[in-house]
């Protein structure tokens, strides 16, 4: 049953309001039909545990449900039943499918490894003080309620009403332990002022001291988790500690006794390490050799799963190690992905560098200029030296502002350094590192990759590479794929592909869903034509948006007139660099009606681009679930009053965005509200104060009083009228367009003309098809990896990761994945990156899986899930294709073609064990013919390029602007 905070149906008054259907059924009997549908499969979170044939996710029985209640209903016509129930299916399928997600795994594993610290908790002998503390809390928060709990945190933190929904989610989610040691590391924040804002503007509220620090736990216990999973670290193979000799000699630093030690070339049963059977000397002089007078930075390419991160944490150890007396060292490494940080921070946990403190930093656990600040006087000192393993952009913030400095770092390590090009913070801090006065101390910098770039072209791939070099102003060392000792130690994935047709209806519903995309830009910009411009700037804004648009839309006619269009996903990309312009257009000259309509466009291109990911299975719901948000969207702009046929509608309950009211309100403290007496009526967590109150919520009732509170801000911003935005330019001025997405709307998905082709009641049905699936009316390439998962159905143990191109895809296959009989004996997980647009740029963000992203902790918690024994699958996009370590993972299958030779070698690369399968489905007559075909040319052209140059050079190093 739906939980009973869901209010899924309503969404549906809005479609009501704006006209896009004439009406809905009651809300109550459509929640009642839906919940009575979905009774057999939808239990308690904890029975994802344990996938089998009672938790199939079975969408057909909710589609039929729905379509039955509208049909009773009798208010919308026998044509359009189809378009609405698949409408009203998509809003409702995401609050159920939900329900099955990886977080409701997530929430289950958090759940048993809290009643696992209780438990712990309870044989503890002697407490310090704060472990006293912490224990007086704990029995507190058992004694209460999780409604009387979240009614005393908002009166102890200062927190408005509007946070109450996600306080009550952050106290379901950990329980009392975990929410006690949150509430003291909160409580010791504010006594050591680390209180400052990431953009250092000021201090945090007291609330946001909480949240930030809730956070932070998660990232700690899931760094935790990852620790205890891995065995100790190796001793060096030989072509490692050639890397880590050649570089640190020619850096002039001391040698760590670990690059003497040789793993013994018997295996794990041979006995362990061995003592190198060369001397120190003879190993010195080859080292120096391989170096050859060179002593700047270094990029080194080595295959996946070679250890590469083996061999920079022991140059780490050599960096340490040659600080002289009193003084120590702060090594940076930086990653692409915040999956990386966690999962280096712990490898260097295990290395045990001497008087070293090691931190991994990203949004959950910000470098904050407070933090690096600290690190630098920690090294400078002599109190200890720092490892910081920090994603690029952080990073590069720091120095951008001034906050930090390249002089302050001894060692600077870019991993995945194939990035280290165009806007990437990799090449912004180069190009920072290389604008530094000639005298000035430069970090050491060692670039890692497995793949360094990627080119069809073996000229232009020549030049890449000079080019990076330059950038680095590095030698390459290569260690090659081909020597006997790498090869022996890498999986050889056996390649396999799969090729499945192009469906005929699949075709027929990109190419109406393109003609819908031209025909609603058409519409835009007739509208934007007829609009006022008031004022010089505003009439060229405008007059250069309307030619853009005429220039994007001459360029999509001409893409779309050419022979073989109907799978040309990217023909409308010029339109989606145009929307770009007309939301910042609609931003600066409030134009509520363009940005609907140029977001609608955008949900189009997506869709169109699902139909090749999932067909038309994942790409009708998604536009049905968009078509509800942009109409309550459309109804919030105008108030919550539509004129059409008298209809009105009052406004709908939009969130209040507090982080921006207090960025935008002054920063000075406001004294709190003064909290109503123990018991008294009205008095704000009454329950919950009426019992003696903890020292620790005591403590932070008083902390409350000296910092700014968003319940306080938001009282003064009443008060005074204040806006959180800038007054607009009272010169120029630009009126909205009058077109309405809903109108737009209602031509895609219920005018006669398109509804019998889009949304007839056969595909409406095979939208949410589950159960027994069946090959006829089941998406191609959908079917092919059902049939290739099933060869795994009789191991007891597996795991698997299935590469996307799309968050929409992640969680379309997850979800068909869990709606399919045949497949109950797979537990599937997702995994995607971080949002990448600001939440005033999305579309309703906080209520789309497929469009807020995953936080850190998420990320990390998805990762030692899948690490655990079982029959696992991870769907993932790009987030996990690069250093994701699973030994145990056996196959990888790419959903979609890889886009670049380094995208094929990445993904291949997470298939680490030795007998592991590398799968591609690929659809004839789609973009994956030209992407599988461009990729595999690229890989070859970079293996041959790294061939050459072994070749050519009779030693693994090339100075920038050597070759010639």
């Amino acid at each position: 049953m739906a939980h009973p905070n869901s209010q899924w149906t309503d969404e549906l008054t809005c479609l009501v309001a704006c006209g896009l259907l004439p009406k809905v059924p009651a809300s109550g009997k459509l929640r009642q039909s839906a919940d009575a549908a979905m009774k057999p499969s939808v239990g308690p979170a904890s029975g994802l545990t344990s996938p089998g044939e009672e938790n199939i996710f079975h969408s057909s029985k909710l589609y039929h449900a729905i379509y039955k209640c509208i049909e009773e209903d009798g208010e919308i016509c026998q044509q359009n039943l189809p378009a609405a129930a698949l409408i009203i299916t998509s809003v409702a399928m995401e609050d159920y499918a939900c329900k099955h997600s990886t977080k409701a795994r997530l929430l289950a594993s958090q759940h048993a490894r809290i009643t696992r610290a209780m438990a712990d908790q309870e044989v503890a002998a002697k407490k310090s003080k704060v472990a006293c503390e912490h224990e007086e809390l704990v029995r507190f928060l058992l004694s209460a309620n999780p409604k009387e709990v979240v009614d005393k945190l908002l009166d102890v933190l200062g927190e408005p009403e509007e946070q109450r929904k996600k306080l009550m989610v952050i106290v379901s989610r950990h329980g009392p332990v975990d929410l006690a040691a949150i509430l003291l590391a909160t409580k010791r924040a504010f006594a050591t002022g680390d209180t400052s804002r990431a953009d250092g503007t000021g201090s945090k509220t007291l609330g946001g001291l909480f949240f930030r620090e809730e956070k932070r736990y998660k990232a700690s216990l899931s760094r935790a988790a990852i620790q205890a999973m891995l065995p100790p670290l190796p001793a060096l193979r030989s072509y490692q500690r050639d890397m880590v000799g050649m570089v640190l000699l020619s850096w002039g630093l001391e040698l760590p006794s670990e690059v003497f030690v040789l793993e013994d070339a018997r295996g794990a049963g041979g006995g362990g390490d061995v003592e190198m059977a060369e001397s120190e000397e003879m190993l010195r002089s080859r080292w120096l050799k391989l170096a050859d007078c060179w002593n700047s930075n270094w990029l080194v390419s080595s295959p996946p799963n070679s250890g590469k991160t083996r061999m920079f944490v022991e140059v780490a150890r050599g960096v340490i190690q040659s600080k002289p007396p009193g003084k120590c060292a702060l090594v940076v490494v930086l990653v692409p992905s915040v999956i990386l940080t966690t999962q280096h921070a712990v490898v260097f946990d295990l290395a045990n560098l001497p008087g070293t403190l090691v931190g991994a930093y990203s949004s959950d656990n910000q470098l904050m200029p407070k933090v690096w600040r600290a690190l630098f006087i920690a090294a400078f000192s002599g109190s200890h030296s720092s490892v910081v393993v920090a994603t690029a952009e952080s990073f590069a913030n720091l120095l951008k502002t001034g906050k930090a400095m390249l002089s302050e770092v001894d060692l600077l390590v870019f991993d995945e350094v194939h990035h280290c090009k165009d806007d990437h913070p990799y090449a912004i801090i180069m190009s920072i590192y290389n604008s530094m006065p000639q005298t000035a101390r430069r970090p050491r910098v060692l670039g890692v990759s497995a793949s360094p770039s990627s080119e069809k072209n073996m000229a232009t791939l020549d030049r890449r590479m000079e080019e990076l070099l330059r950038r680095l102003n590095a030698r390459l060392h290569l260690v090659d794929s081909e020597d006997s000792e790498v090869a022996a130690i890498l999986p050889e994935p056996t390649h396999l592909e799969m090729w499945v047709a192009v469906r005929e209806i699949d075709q027929q519903v990109v190419m109406i869903l393109q003609d819908f995309a031209m025909y609603a830009a058409a519409q835009i910009g007739k509208s934007l034509r007829r609009v006022q411009a008031e004022g010089s700037t505003a009439m060229a804004d405008k007059e250069q948006l309307v030619q853009a648009l005429e220039a994007a839309m001459g360029t999509c006619f001409t893409t779309l007139s050419s022979p073989g269009r109907q799978m040309l996903v990217n023909a409308l990309d010029p339109l989606g660099q145009w929307l770009s312009k007309a939301r910042e257009f609609a931003e600066k000259y409030p134009c509520p009606n363009l940005d609907l309509t140029a977001r609608l466009l955008d949900v189009v291109r997506k869709a169109i681009e699902l139909v090749e990911d999932a067909g038309v299975e994942g790409a009708l719901p998604f536009l049905g679930r968009k078509a509800a948000v942009l109409c309550r969207e459309e109804v919030s702009a105008h108030g919550g009053v539509f004129n059409r046929a008298s209809r009105t509608l009052p406004p709908c309950p939009k969130s209040t965005n507090w982080r921006i009211l207090m960025l935008s309100a002054a920063v000075a403290a406001v004294p709190a509200p003064a909290a109503a007496p123990a018991g008294a009526p009205g008095a704000v967590g009454a329950a919950a104060t009426s019992r003696d109150s903890p020292r620790i919520l005591s403590s932070l009732t008083a902390a409350s009083s000296l910092m700014p509170t968003a319940r306080g801000l938001a009282i003064r911003e009443q008060d005074t009228g204040a806006v959180a935005t800038s007054p607009p330019d009272s010169d120029n001025r630009c009126g909205d367009i009058q077109l309405r997405v809903s109108s737009l709307l209602q031509h895609l998905l219920i005018s006669r003309d398109i509804s019998s082709r889009i949304c007839d009641k056969a595909l409406a049905e095979d939208c949410f098809a589950s159960g027994e699936l069946k090959q006829e009316t089941t998406f191609p390439k959908f079917w092919a990896l059902l049939q290739y998962l099933q060869r795994y159905r009789d191991k007891p143990n597996f795991h698997g990761i299935v590469f996307v191109r799309t968050r929409q895809a992640v969680f379309h296959v997850a979800d068909k994945i869990r709606r399919a009989a045949q497949l109950q004996f797979v537990e599937v997980l997702e995994l995607i990156g971080h949002n990448s647009v600001s939440r005033r740029r999305g579309l309703s963000l906080e209520e789309d899986r497929h469009g807020r992203g995953m936080t850190d902790s998420q990320q990390h918690l998805v990762v030692g899930i899948f690490r655990e024994p079982g029959r696992k699958v991870l769907v993932a996009t790009s987030a996990a294709e690069e250093g994701l370590d699973v030994p145990s993972c056996e196959f990888v299958v790419r959903y979609n073609a890889a886009a670049t030779g380094i995208q094929l070698l990445q993904s291949r690369g997470r298939a680490r064990q030795r007998a592991a399968e590398f799968c591609a489905i690929l659809q004839e007559g789609a973009q994956d013919v030209e992407l599988h075909n461009k990729s595999r040319l690229e890989e070859a052209n970079m293996h041959q390029w790294q061939r050459n140059f072994a070749e050519s050079r009779g030693a693994a190093c090339v100075s920038p602007g050597a070759r010639g």
